[in-house]
């Protein structure tokens, strides 16, 4: 690759993700290379190839009520240095999430019993399935993974550990499933959050783990609305949305994930999301509404959802400012970067990557009523033709996608400013009447 089109395609990134992300987390991850560092082997893999990374997701059940933070740890006999991959922090038992390298693993409890901050061999408490292990792949999401804590068993732990708890980990935001609120001016919705999600996904799901989250208690007689930003973003991004809306018919969820990380597994992870939501819910009914990079995640899901005969409706999905063609300039992304780090999702985001081929290989289904919205309010400083400063008009536009489409609605908005502007919410409240939500 030339010198000129490094240096364009650092541009282009700049650009594409300065508007939900802070800018200046991309000078740093571009020094990154140029630093020595010393971290574990895993969080090392994690940092540099999210691309071979997977999730592992499961619940905590104990039969007993628990006052002591709970610590979630998978191990692998891959690496040195306590061989720890991953950890989470619950403070009461629940949902976990664990992002480690692929590989198989064994995934063990402890109980800070002591209120050390430290995890040691003494405080196991359980493993998971006794003595099994298990295995992910790059980019797999594996669910299901529950522990179920016993007063009984052996409690023999025969692994070394020196684990330090960080002493801020009851920051983390309560989830939906968990019963748990969250208010969008806290700082876990922060651009830096949503930067840190992009640049290091591993620091995100440490500090706030990604889940659904919901301003109010589930209530079975509203409509709950599924709110999804795009890149580099956070649940902050919909406060307009989520604040004009009625809220005696409808509940605003948010879908709040690490978005460097490859496409396909945040599809995969929002679908683990709402089964678990659905579990201890039953929810009847879910309207979608996706900025950006989350249009792709939510249709890549509803793909899913298809095949899979999901026991809820999804009865309105509505996009807004989706690359449905990919972004031309994510062709100039090195094959293997040496000085340039970008975030992995950026291989599918590319213009005919195989994500953004295979992604509309299958139709909606009828009964899900889709709305398009772009935007056309441009700089034209990089891209050829009409854009909204950050995604072309050509790709916003696909013809497949409009074909989809009850509703087209174009606003003089740029790839930001269509999430806070009066016509945009009134288009969306006249669809949320047309389909007598």
């Amino acid at each position: 690759m030339s010198i000129r089109h490094k240096i364009i395609f650092l541009i282009s990134i700049i650009l594409l993700f300065s508007g939900c992300a802070d800018t200046d987390m991309v000078f740093k991850r571009f020094k990154l290379n140029f630093i020595p560092h010393n971290r574990p082997e895993p969080e090392d893999i994690k940092q540099t190839s999210p691309e071979k990374c997977g999730v592992l997701m499961g619940k905590i059940i104990s039969n007993t009520q628990r006052t002591k933070p709970l610590v979630v740890v998978a191990y692998s006999e891959r690496y040195s240095k306590n061989r720890i991959a991953d950890y989470t922090v619950l403070f009461n038992p629940g949902p976990y999430m664990l992002y480690v390298p692929e590989g198989t693993y064994d995934i063990v409890v402890f109980e800070d019993a002591d209120g050390d901050f430290l995890c040691e061999r003494g405080e196991f408490l359980d493993r998971f399935e006794s003595n099994g292990s298990v295995s992910v792949e790059a980019g797999q999401v594996v669910g299901k993974l529950d522990i179920i804590i016993t007063d009984t068993g052996n409690k023999h732990f025969d692994y070394p550990i020196s684990l330090e708890i960080p002493s801020d980990t009851g920051s983390k935001l309560k989830t939906l499933v968990t019963g748990g609120t969250v208010d969008l001016e806290s700082e876990m919705f922060s651009r830096k959050y949503g930067a840190i999600g992009l640049w290091s996904p591993s620091k995100f799901v440490n500090a706030v783990g990604g889940s659904i989250y919901a301003l109010e208690k589930y209530d079975s007689s509203k409509i709950p609305i599924l709110f999804v930003h795009g890149s580099g973003g956070t649940p902050r991004d919909w406060k307009y949305f989520a604040g004009n809306i009625d809220r005696n018919r409808y509940q605003p969820w948010f879908f709040y994930y690490p978005t460097g990380l490859r496409l396909k597994t945040l599809s995969d992870l929002l679908q683990e999301e709402l089964k678990g939501v659905y579990d201890k819910y039953q929810f009847k009914q879910l309207y979608i509404v996706a900025h950006s990079m989350g249009g792709l995640i939510v249709r890549s899901f509803i793909n899913q959802y298809v095949s899979d005969n999901h026991p809820y409706t999804i009865k309105i999905f509505v996009s807004l400012s989706t690359p449905w063609g990919g972004i031309e300039s994510a062709k100039l992304a090195p094959k293997n970067p040496k000085i340039f780090n970008y975030p992995a999702c950026w291989k599918d985001l590319a213009s005919g990557s195989i994500f953004i081929e295979s992604l509309l290989n299958k139709k909606l289904p009828c009964d899900i009523i889709y709305c398009l919205f772009f935007g056309y309010r441009g700089d034209k400083l990089l891209l050829s033709g009409a854009d909204d400063g950050t995604v072309a008009l050509k790709s916003q536009l696909n013809f497949h996608v409009q074909s989809e489409a009850i509703r087209c609605f174009g606003f003089n908005e740029d790839h930001i400013s269509i999430l806070f502007t009066e016509e945009v919410l009134r288009r969306f409240k006249e669809m949320l009447e047309f389909i007598g939500g």
